[in-house]
């Protein structure tokens, strides 16, 4: 299998929507659930969708995709971006257990690390408190808050006023949405994971397309158009980092859902893990649905297993979708992407 890394600039900006009432929040990230339902959607508009589930849904999908992270310039790092991982939420190796006691609520803390560093949180071997303190310093570098004007940082996030109409009275109401901006060099990358690399050009039409319709919230206002940058191979970004690595321990970097020959193996497979339940409502191509669809629970980015677990789609389908309109079933993606 080969692997892949891609970048997406958003230059007008993004609402990817939180769990909860309101839509002042908004991430900085996009899971894979979201993502796949997106591309999904894309190939319906080149009438390619059921062969693209039918695939997805098989024994040996073609391609499976992580959740989309951010990445940006660093400080001392010229022009080569930096790539925020999310930190395995599994315990760090180290020589002496008094150094989790008083490092714990820093690294506890930490959202992202460098590749590398995920690696070394992984192959099993004891960390110094040296070693803690160097990779504590270098998540610093990642993700920072930018104020829109200087050169430090990658992302900002605004509220913009909206308002809303009384269809009675015409009375009006404003209300805001959280909007995230990335600087010029900063954006979202994703990883692709190829079994038959004749879909390569596919999903890059799809992801092409997907550009233009844009991904996340307030798509009507323009929000969450990209730019795609085009796969280019993990060696050649990451180095020796993107090269088949010895590791006694994987990081989920999308959202899992255990298949039915899964499940009797995750208590002995899973170290550290949390879910999260996915809901939301219907899209059909380039139309959101009244319909909700049935919810999810998956297992998050971060978790630790001792073996990569391929994961499955799941039918999401409202109970009486059909009856109320719906022409087509409805899926969410739980296939597993696991690094490295």
């Amino acid at each position: 299998m080969n692997t892949y890394l891609y970048h997406l600039e958003f230059p007008v900006g993004a609402h990817f929507g939180r769990q909860g009432i309101g839509l002042e929040e908004t991430g900085e990230t996009v899971p894979s659930d979201s993502l796949v339902s997106g591309i999904v959607n894309a190939f319906a508009l080149m009438g390619e969708a059921e062969e693209v589930l039918h695939e997805l849904g098989g024994a040996s999908p073609p391609f499976v995709l992580s959740s989309l992270f951010p990445f940006g310039p660093g400080a001392d790092n010229g022009e080569k971006p930096l790539y925020a991982v999310p930190r395995p939420l599994s315990s760090p190796p180290v020589k002496d257990p008094r150094l989790l006691q008083r490092a714990g609520k820093d690294l506890k803390k930490t959202r992202y690390l460098q590749p590398r560093d995920v690696l070394r949180w992984l192959d099993g071997k004891p960390l110094s408190a040296k070693d803690l303190e160097a990779i504590q310093e270098r998540t610093r570098g990642l993700a920072r808050p930018w104020d829109g004007e200087s050169q430090d940082g990658w992302s900002a996030t605004t509220l913009r006023p909206r308002v809303a109409l009384d269809r009675a009275s015409q009375g009006s109401t404003i209300w805001w949405c959280g909007v995230v901006h990335f600087r010029r060099g900063a954006g979202l990358y994703g990883l692709v994971r190829f079994r038959d690399d004749t879909w390569r050009a596919r999903l890059e039409t799809a992801l092409r397309l997907l550009g233009d319709m844009g991904l996340g919230g307030e798509r009507t206002y323009g929000l969450g158009t990209f730019r795609f940058g085009g796969f280019l191979p993990l060696k050649d970004v990451w180095g020796e980092l993107g090269r088949p690595q010895e590791v006694g321990r994987f990081v989920l970097l999308s959202r899992y859902v255990p298949a039915v020959t899964e499940l009797a193996r995750l208590r002995e497979t899973l170290t550290a893990w949390d879910m999260e339940e996915s809901r939301g409502f219907v899209v059909s191509g380039r139309h959101a649905l009244t319909l909700k669809r049935k919810r999810v629970r998956c297992l998050t980015e971060g978790s630790v297993a001792t073996e990569p677990l391929a994961g499955r789609l799941v039918d999401v389908t409202p109970e009486h979708g059909p009856a109320l309109g719906l022409p087509h079933r409805v899926y969410r993606s739980g296939l597993g992407f696991w690094f490295p």
